[in-house]
């Protein structure tokens, strides 16, 4: 793993320490809660599958306290060709039944083939979202069927997301989630995972500034 840059901030991987690491197997229950759609581990992978017009939510057992990234290698299941979402500092609202104040992040979604974060408060089956901050983009574009090793994470709400390397979205929240859980979102789509890891993020002040150009 590399070292991300941030605005102001770079996050050293060899200082970030391994949490958790997991390759799927016929345990995966002991370590994740299937919250919403179908899940169930095949051939090293676990499989996420949700039809409806709402994610298919996986979310781990464990919560994290301390600021962490986790990352993983994911692709959609042909035909599926959208969505390839993952959730993080997440919580689930018992009362809707469905995921609450979270932070998701994703490839080929927001209906219009967009990759980017959101900022979720609340939420519903039926639709009844309430968003808090957002930064998506066009630019990036995920080819269905391929597989991608992604990293998200947030650092007091200064949140990222990175694809093969390639820091491809970043957000600053000014009311931030701290802590919670980390998982997976099947919005509507056919997801396969493998090779997770969770690091407790280190991060040092990164001073930026221009040399004169002329």
């Amino acid at each position: 793993m590399r070292d991300i840059l941030l605005l102001g901030k770079k996050i050293i991987a060899d200082k970030s320490p391994v949490i958790f690491k997991y390759s799927p197997s016929d345990d995966w229950q002991n370590y994740w809660d299937v919250m919403t759609g179908e899940w169930k581990h095949e051939n090293g992978y676990l499989i996420g599958s949700e039809p409806g017009n709402f994610g298919g939510i996986l979310m781990s057992k464990e919560k994290y306290e301390d600021d962490v990234m986790f990352s993983f290698t994911i692709g959609t299941v042909l035909p599926a060709t959208r969505d390839v979402n993952a959730v993080f500092c997440a919580h689930w609202n018992e009362k809707r039944d469905y995921i609450g104040e979270s932070y998701v992040c994703g490839l080929n979604g927001w209906y219009e083939d967009k990759s980017g974060i959101e900022k979720i408060l609340d939420s519903s089956k039926d639709g009844g979202d309430q968003r808090g901050v957002y930064s998506t983009t066009a630019a990036y574009r995920y080819q269905p069927g391929t597989e991608v090793r992604m990293t998200a994470g947030s650092i007091q709400g200064h949140t990222f997301m990175v694809v093969d390397d390639v820091l491809i979205s970043e957000l600053i929240d000014p009311t931030p989630i701290v802590g919670g859980h980390v998982g997976f979102s099947a919005y509507c789509t056919k997801l396969k995972i493998r090779d997770i890891e969770v690091r407790k993020i280190y991060w040092e002040e990164f001073i930026q500034k221009y040399k004169p150009e002329f």
